[in-house]
């Protein structure tokens, strides 16, 4: 919307933009608190699998006698582990991913808010100055005050 758009917007439309404009902050708002907490869930899983890989490491080393085809399961299994690791690292990645675009909207969205805020305050200012110039009564003045 350009300048000269919004200077023609009455009060009633600027305020409804800029209601649009907070509820749009706060859905990406809300979805970037999903994201956070999918990307947490993720971690936590990844730490549990973590744990669970030092485990067999550990099972591993203690089991250095165990015959050929032992070892080769094992190491297979930990094959396994570490492909899923990959996996959820590759997914938490993407999450880490959204979570900064998410984030990169908002900033817009609060720049675009902030600016909106300006215009309606430069033309509230120029409409209530055309009210004075307009030479209304003062008591009438004093109650359209009240109200901006």
């Amino acid at each position: 919307m350009t300048e000269k758009e919004l200077r023609k917007l009455h009060r009633q439309d600027l305020l409804e933009l800029l209601v649009e404009q907070s509820r749009e902050a706060s859905r990406l708002s809300a979805a970037l608190d999903e994201k956070e907490q999918e990307c947490r869930e993720i971690t936590e899983n990844n730490e549990r699998l973590k744990a669970k890989l030092d485990e067999k490491d550990a099972g591993l080393a203690q089991h250095t006698a165990a015959s050929g085809e032992q070892l080769e399961s094992l190491k297979g299994k930990l094959d396994e582990k570490d492909a899923q690791m990959e996996k959820l690292k590759g997914r938490l990645d993407e999450k880490d991913a959204q979570i900064e675009k998410l984030r990169e909207q908002t900033d817009r969205r609060e720049e675009k808010i902030e600016k909106l805020e300006a215009e309606m305050e430069k033309l509230r200012a120029i409409k209530w100055r055309e009210m004075k110039e307009s030479g209304l009564p003062t008591e009438l003045m004093s109650r359209l005050k009240a109200l901006i």
